[in-house]
């Protein structure tokens, strides 16, 4: 079963992604940073380890938050440009329900606040 919602609640969508997005990039960086402060005071082979993986993670992390960024940001646009043409139709429920986009960002969340877990349990081990 598919479902239809309007441009204005699909933009409305886009703007809740956006900002959830924009969170995760700056909690990320704050996790970086704490990620090299721990590097530099610890040179024990296991932390190394440890500090090596939650790195690749977090730019894997990074990598994956530009890229929806980048495809929400678009698929906004795209709205707007509908919505300019179409103005009379923004509020009725004529667009696919973009189940696949809600599907990926609800992946990016939970993988990020997964690792962020992860990672604090890491330096509770390690402080």
């Amino acid at each position: 079963m598919h479902m239809k919602d309007s441009l204005s609640h699909y933009h409305l969508l886009c703007q809740d992604s956006i900002r959830d997005l924009d969170f995760f990039k700056a909690e990320l960086l704050i996790l970086r940073n704490r990620l090299t402060e721990v590097a530099g005071k610890n040179t024990g082979h296991d932390v190394l380890l440890q500090v090596e993986h939650f790195e690749n993670k977090f730019r894997i992390l990074g990598i994956h938050i530009d890229e929806m960024l980048h495809d929400v940001n678009l698929k906004n646009q795209s709205l707007l440009d509908e919505a300019a043409e179409k103005p009379n139709y923004i509020h009725i429920k004529m667009k696919e329900t973009d189940e696949q986009l809600a599907d990926l960002l609800h992946d990016t969340s939970s993988d990020f606040y997964t690792t962020k877990k992860e990672f604090y349990q890491f330096l509770s081990k390690v402080f």
